[in-house]
């Protein structure tokens, strides 16, 4: 007896993990990654001081038992301070921006973590997830990283990403 296996395999919630979660988004989805991935590199995305700008955001597929998420996503440039601190801890490649992914659901449902983790290791390779910080007194599940300027995660450390405003 052959056994094939269904690569549009549902997770549940009791079962997954953001690793799992990950892995199924990168077979599943690999559209969405790339539109995100794009999204990161496109100059919208990059911050400006003016009031009337808003953080470009994109709508994501529900999974099965999950509502469907919307990823917003903003890039700031990193200042002196803050590659000074990089450059302290060892690290060769300069960070050239901060960025920021914030999920959230559209109908203001509580977005469960490991989801929202396995949509940021599903865009980042296994090697480079340790660059990446959770916000945990934000309202909903927020990530962010520094990048070099080919978009390559920079670790950093913790301490960085306390105030956020600093990191920039």
């Amino acid at each position: 007896m052959i056994k094939s296996r269904n690569r549009f395999t549902s997770i549940t919630s009791r079962t997954a993990s953001p690793t799992r979660y990950a892995k199924h988004l990168r077979s599943v989805h690999p559209g969405h990654l790339t539109q995100i991935i794009s999204l990161m590199r496109h100059p919208r995305s990059l911050a400006r001081p003016l009031a009337s700008w808003r953080p470009p955001s994109l709508p994501l597929p529900a999974l099965t038992r999950h509502d469907s998420l919307t990823l917003t996503l903003s890039r700031m440039r990193v200042g002196d301070t803050a590659r000074e601190v990089i450059r302290d801890t060892g690290e060769t490649r300069s960070p050239a921006y901060l960025i920021t992914v914030r999920l959230s659901s559209p109908e203001g449902h509580r977005v469960p973590r490991a989801l929202a983790e396995g949509w940021v290791r599903a865009l980042l390779d296994d090697d480079k997830i340790i660059a990446v910080h959770e916000l945990p007194d934000e309202p909903t599940p927020t990530f962010c990283w520094l990048a070099d300027s080919r978009f390559i995660p920079v670790p950093s450390p913790a301490s960085l990403f306390q105030r956020p405003a600093h990191a920039a």
